[in-house]
């Protein structure tokens, strides 16, 4: 086994010292290798001197020419440089009266664009807002044909402003549908299409039917207008649509009416039921009355077309009966008259008193719907506000325009009631003290 291992040993160490000399040998060729190529660089860079020596004083000569260039240069950038500046100074000069000139044109476009967007004539060229809006929004100095433009555009709306035209144009009528439709325009005063007002809504780029109209000869002038070819009489607004605008901020009781919804009907029924109800009782508390009061005049002849006379009635049936019976049918008698005489008047009065409460429901709800919207909207337009809280007030109101009424009519039928109530009791114990003398 040792003589197995000392082999191994000896031809691995053998193996090592060969490559070591193969190694030693490699390293001497490359050296040899490489002191023959710098010899041969050498060479070729002394053979090349008086050519290097040439191209040095070619970029010799090349430089000195640039740098006579570069004073040229310099010398031409100095002149321009004062050129500039005179330029510059003569440029301030001229644009400051431009710049004057260009604040005014967009001030001036600014203003018209604001006027053309909520004018009639919009509806008619709605290509001269884009004009407009290039000039109210340029950064650039206008040239001579965009100021020409723009003055003729001016001039356009001037014409318009003063006749009378009839064009094909987009309505969006009160039933949310929108139509092409025959505009007549007056001016910038008004706009109808078949007897209806309109207006121009910006948001919406179209007409807009008035939600709430004119009355209707005014819209009976407006349509024979339309009709004619001549002159006609003719309603317009001079504030260039404020005013129709202002009717739907003024609306018809009827308006207001619907504004109450379902509970606003309800309230109306109920003070409508119960107002004839009361005249109702009002009309037989009256008739029994004058019925009452001409019995009085002949109390020993009694009638059955009358309270009192019922009553009397009975006394006289039970005359001959003894004081406590006679007494106990007199006042079985009276409080059937007065059942009679205080029907209904318990349900008048139940009405005056359900009325309010049911308005106070509808404004609940109202301002819930309200809060509800603000919730979603935001409060950024009051008007969004006022109107929700309009609409719920209104039920308060119809509850209390139809309270007042029936409380006094439950005043005065519970008067006169308690009037006749008083006068049968009076007479029964007049005809009872009789039978006692």
């Amino acid at each position: 086994m040792i003589k197995y291992l000392f082999t191994i040993s000896l031809f691995t160490s053998l193996s090592f010292a060969l490559n070591l000399e193969g190694l030693l040998q490699s390293v001497k060729e490359d050296s040899k290798k490489e002191i023959s190529f710098e010899k041969q660089r050498l060479q070729e860079f002394i053979d090349n001197k008086n050519e290097q020596a040439f191209l040095f004083k070619k970029a010799k000569a090349n430089l000195s020419v640039l740098e006579s260039k570069s004073d040229e240069l310099k010398k031409l950038i100095d002149e321009n440089e004062i050129l500039l500046e005179q330029k510059e100074a003569e440029l301030e000069t001229k644009a400051a009266s431009l710049g004057e000139m260009f604040g005014s044109v967009r001030q001036t476009s600014a203003d018209f664009l604001i006027n053309f967007q909520n004018s009639l004539t919009a509806s008619e060229d709605s290509k001269k807002e884009k004009i407009l809006l290039e000039f109210a929004n340029s950064k650039k100095l206008p040239n001579l044909n965009e100021l020409t433009t723009f003055w003729h555009s001016m001039l356009d709306e001037i014409l318009k402003s003063g006749n009378v035209s009839q064009y094909e144009a987009d309505v969006i009528l009160n039933s949310g549908e929108k139509s092409s439709k025959q505009v007549t325009r007056i001016g910038l005063f008004a706009a109808v299409s078949n007897g209806k007002y309109l207006t121009y809504s910006n948001d919406m780029k179209s007409l807009v039917e008035l939600a709430v109209q004119p009355s209707k000869s005014v819209l009976n002038e407006a349509e024979v207008f339309e009709k004619s070819k001549g002159i006609k009489n003719m309603t317009i607004d001079p504030t260039r649509g404020t005013l129709l605008k202002m009717l739907e901020n003024n609306p018809t009781i009827l308006d207001r009416i619907n504004q109450g919804g379902i509970v606003g009907y309800i309230i109306i029924s109920l003070g409508i039921f119960g107002l004839l109800l009361a005249l109702f009782k009002m009309l037989i508390l009256n008739i029994s009355s004058i019925k009452i009061k001409n019995q009085i005049k002949n109390i020993s002849e009694p009638k059955d077309n009358n309270s009192l006379g019922k009553i009397a009635n009975i006394f006289y049936e039970n005359v001959d009966a003894s004081i406590n019976d006679l007494e106990i049918k007199v006042s079985e008698a009276i409080i059937t008259e007065t059942n009679k005489i205080k029907k209904g008047q318990s349900f008048v009065k139940l009405l005056a008193a359900v009325t309010p409460l049911l308005g106070l429901l509808g404004t609940v709800t109202g301002m819930i719907a309200t809060f509800q919207a603000i919730t979603l909207f935001g409060t950024g337009d009051p008007k969004l506000m006022a109107g929700g809280i309009s609409t719920a007030l209104i039920t308060t109101v119809l509850g209390l325009v139809t309270a007042i009424p029936l409380l006094f009519a439950y005043t005065y039928i519970s008067s006169k009631a308690d009037s006749l109530i008083s006068i049968l009791e009076e007479q029964s114990i007049g005809l009872l003290a009789k039978t006692l003398k």
